[in-house]
């Protein structure tokens, strides 16, 4: 069989489509990593964008698309209300593994009664949750939109009263937090960032979101080089295959 017909044997034909697909699978893969780059730096953007704002109070927001202030600041005043807080789990912050306090705010907009989801900040385990300000508050804080589950997550029971949950999800406990019927909960919760009226330490400041590009960029490029060694793999095989096969040196 000459050296091309070989590359027809069920063989090399088995080759030639593992190739084809490893190649293929690994330049999506490397398309994928250069798309959640490009999502990260426009996350990236629109908090460094909301951020730099000035502070505003709650009322200039209600109304605004719910999608355009995120990590905005805003200026809040209400009664905490201790007795239906809930406890986030599984946060860790510096290193320290932790809960955060979610305690509902109890405001007003105009004559419109409310609910504000508050994140008041990380306690680390073992200690006891920090009780919130009694009486009205006034504090600065940073909107949030409802948490994502992530793949392989917990998740939270569909139906009941919730104490503690693995992720803020505004809608699902909006169910428990209102006291009377026209009581509206807001569909965004605030990280409460600084208030005169809180001078303890627990709980601490929620976090600042890490801004950097991630490992997207040399993932992408390791998938392409991948793809590269894959191809240059074949090419060496397939010169080998059809080379010549060199004569048998006749013995004298």
């Amino acid at each position: 069989m000459t050296g091309y017909r070989k590359l027809l044997a069920p063989r090399w034909l088995l080759i030639h489509a593992l190739v084809v697909v490893l190649v293929g699978v690994m330049a999506n893969l490397s398309l994928w990593q250069f798309q959640r780059l490009d999502e990260r730096k426009e996350f990236n953007q629109q908090v460094r964008a909301n951020a730099a704002k000035d502070p505003v109070a709650l009322a200039e927001l209600i109304d605004q698309p719910i999608d355009d202030i995120e990590w905005r600041k805003v200026i809040v005043t209400g009664t905490f209300r201790p007795a239906d807080e809930v406890i986030v789990l599984n946060r860790s912050q510096d290193g320290t593994a932790g809960y955060d306090p979610l305690t509902p705010l109890d405001t007003t907009v105009g004559i419109n009664p409310y609910v504000l989801l508050v994140d008041r900040g990380f306690v680390p385990l073992a200690t006891d949750t920090p009780p919130p300000p009694s009486g009205q508050i006034e504090f600065l804080g940073r909107v949030r939109l409802s948490q994502e589950r992530r793949l392989g997550a917990l998740t939270d029971p569909a139906e009941g009263e919730l104490d503690e949950v693995q992720r803020i999800d505004v809608e699902r406990l909006s169910k428990q937090m209102a006291t009377t019927s026209n009581q509206e909960v807001l569909p965004f919760y605030v990280d409460l960032l600084e208030s005169p009226a809180i001078t303890a330490n627990l709980p601490a400041r929620v976090a600042d979101p890490e801004l950097s590009n991630g490992s997207h960029l040399s993932y992408a490029i390791q998938w392409i080089i991948f793809s590269v060694c894959a191809v240059a793999a074949w090419v060496f095989l397939v010169r080998k295959a059809i080379r010549p096969a060199q004569p048998t040196p006749a013995h004298e």
